[in-house]
């Protein structure tokens, strides 16, 4: 109950209400499980909001004589559960502060309070309802307008004490002044909570997230973090000051999704970290066949909430979703969601559900854009070039042809026609078209970067663009690599180590660290490490040619040296090949290093039949030096194109 003699039945703060009347703490209008006496100590520290409540105040209030014995562990256990609903912790506290041997006081903003008659319903958060097109009585559009909270006409001018309610077409938006009036220049969206438990959803919830990241990096003068800095963040329990000091930005987005049936509730927020208050906030409720209007209406919201005059192209370009087909939406955001896991398998999962999303949406560009990309990550996991670039490529150009404002396609055509049509000229103009079109593409420099440093004799730009890709996305493991191989390919082994050793430290689960690392250690000659690294990085990459590849070499190294691991390494190699595909050009890099160079051109000139991307690598390659002076060499350098 509500102490004694209060007249305040709901107070509001931060992304939480306390309705007095029922005994309720809502978040984003969700109803959040709290104990009678934890709710009871929670009422009394905002009814003295910012005074302490000293130990012996609570105890009078709250607890009966006969359990005073108990009284400092259930003192205790009831903030603890009250700091536990909040998100609240006692060493850094946002809302509830501890003062030893004293007491505690609430230090949080409340931002609104009022009496409602004992006839109210409990009130709860304003929410969207998008009713599939069909326009209501209370909106002109698709969408209309639901107050659960509001049982009674009569209530309205009560609610407008409680929080002040700006009516737009698809409904009510609570807001307040922050941060002095001063400008947002800078956001980040932090990975949407899947609030149903089921992991299989997950695809809804990231998807969404990236969606709005998409769309809100087109508001103007607006930065806007990329995907993989933010999702450093999911199934953190995050402070949202602390998480906006290290993102460097004004403003985080936040929201929860929770599929509920053929329903989708979603409830977002938008909040001033500088002051860590709330801009903006909704709770929308969808049927799931509109879950493109809501994705559009999420974003179009925060936009003219951070920018109030947007052009009517302006915000277009805020709302685009590529699609009016909800099945090809959500195949596509499964796509997404599975590509960046970043695993064979799941790669090749992508490129089933993007098709999927191209079967039932045709002129889906952004569907042909992430199929484009999927082909190119299969060669990464030693995919058939001859098979994997000309369906990227052919996607690639599709995506172009329906949207050719869209810049991840250049980049995809940059890296297909440098690395498997040897047009190096047409290659980097691809390239730079893509940073043109969106110059915070991590992924558009760091490709161009990894381009022009194994090709060579550009490596202090290659190096310049991929520590440029590390500044836009410095949490992505993959782009933190980047300038690592380009040391390996400029002969600097130390600097990549060193370089690789971080990053492997930051993201263990990582195998392509070790891959980077096994490359330093052979420029080094430092065998043994070199087999380490190899083993490690078949055991953490999950894909069993690759276990099977540094278990070989580590038996071969025991039994004959660096000669033995390396004659095992191409045993192995060979018999892989007869049941899938696998780089000859790195085969050949084995047997130059061991000196069978009869065995190495061989494996080379299968790998010009086979168009491998990585005899662009050939001048910079060092494994390759024992074949530099053959004349044969300097045929294949002409052939690929490369300089003598």
């Amino acid at each position: 109950m509500a102490p004694t003699g209060s007249k305040q039945q709901r107070i509001a703060f931060d992304r939480f209400e306390v309705d007095l009347r029922s005994g309720e703490l809502l978040k984003n209008g969700s109803r959040l499980r709290l104990q009678a006496q934890p709710f009871q100590l929670l009422a009394l520290l905002l009814e003295r909001q910012g005074e302490v409540v000293t130990r012996e105040e609570i105890r009078g209030k709250l607890w009966q004589a006969d359990t005073f014995v108990d009284f400092d562990h259930s003192l205790s256990t009831a903030i603890n559960k009250v700091r536990e609903a909040l998100g609240d912790s006692a060493e850094r506290p946002r809302f509830v502060e501890t003062l030893p041997r004293r007491g505690y006081r609430f230090i949080g903003s409340v931002n609104a309070s009022a009496s409602l008659p004992s006839s109210a319903a409990p009130a709860s958060a304003d929410t969207v309802v998008v009713n599939g097109g069909e326009a209501s009585s209370e909106a002109d559009g698709a969408a209309a307008v639901r107050r659960s909270a509001w049982q009674s006409k009569g209530l309205w001018t009560v609610a407008a004490a409680v929080v002040i309610l700006a009516a737009l077409t698809y409904g009510t938006y609570r807001w307040r002044s922050s941060g002095a009036g001063s400008r947002i220049d800078s956001l980040a969206v932090l990975p949407f909570t899947n609030g149903s438990g089921d992991a299989n959803t997950d695809y809804l919830s990231d998807g969404i997230t990236e969606s709005l990241i998409d769309n809100l990096a087109h508001v103007p003068q607006l930065k806007v973090k990329s995907r993989n800095l933010v999702f450093h963040y999911k199934g953190k329990d995050v402070d949202m000051h602390q998480a906006g000091n290290e993102l460097g930005v004004s403003a985080l987005v936040s929201g929860r999704v929770v599929p509920r049936g053929d329903q989708i509730e979603v409830s977002a927020e938008l909040i001033d970290v500088r002051d860590n208050s709330e801009i903006w906030g909704q709770h929308y409720s969808v049927k799931s066949a509109d879950i493109i209007r809501l994705q559009r209406q999420i974003a179009g919201d925060i936009a003219e909430k951070l920018r109030s005059k947007l052009s009517t192209s302006e915000r277009e370009q805020v709302t685009k979703q590529g699609t009016q087909n909800p099945e090809a939406y959500e195949s596509y955001l499964k796509g997404l969601y599975y590509f960046n896991k970043l695993t064979f398998p799941d790669v090749t999962t992508a490129i089933s559900y993007f098709n999927q999303a191209i079967a039932k949406d045709p002129g889906y560009a952004l569907a042909y854009s992430g199929l484009a990309v999927a082909y190119i990550g299969l060669t990464s996991f030693n995919g058939s070039p001859s098979e994997n670039f000309p369906k990227a490529n052919a996607a690639a150009r599709k995506a172009i042809e329906l949207d050719p404002n869209l810049a991840q396609p250049h980049a995809v055509l940059g890296t297909s026609e440098t690395e498997y049509d040897w047009d190096f000229a047409g290659g980097e103009a691809e390239y730079k078209k893509a940073v043109e079109l969106d110059p915070n593409d991590a992924t558009a420099h760091a490709f161009y970067a990894w381009d022009m440093g194994m090709i060579g004799g550009r490596e202090q730009e290659a190096l310049a663009e991929a520590k440029r890709a590390h500044e836009l996305d410095p949490l992505s493991p993959v782009i933190s690599l980047g300038p690592g191989y380009i040391y390996i390919d400029a002969r600097q082994y130390d600097e990549a180590i060193a370089l690789c050793e971080k990053v492997a430290n930051d993201n263990p689960a990582f195998a392509l660290t070790h891959n980077c690392l096994a490359w330093g250690y052979w420029g080094k000659r430092n065998y043994a490490q070199v087999v380490e690294e190899w083993k490690a990085y078949g055991q953490l990459s999950g894909e069993r040619n690759e276990a099977e590849f540094g278990s070989a070499v580590e038996q071969g190294f025991r039994s004959g040296g660096w000669k033995g691991a390396l004659t095992k390494g191409i045993e192995i190699r060979r018999a892989q090949r007869k049941t899938g595909y696998y780089s000859a050009y790195m085969i050949a890099a084995l047997c130059a290093d061991l000196g069978d160079k009869d065995q190495a051109f061989q494996w080379l000139n299968t790998a010009y039949r086979e168009r491998d991307w990585l005899l662009e690598g050939m001048n910079t390659n060092f494994a390759l030096d024992p074949l530099r002076s053959d004349p044969r060499f300097a045929e294949l350098l002409r052939k690929v194109g490369l300089p003598q």
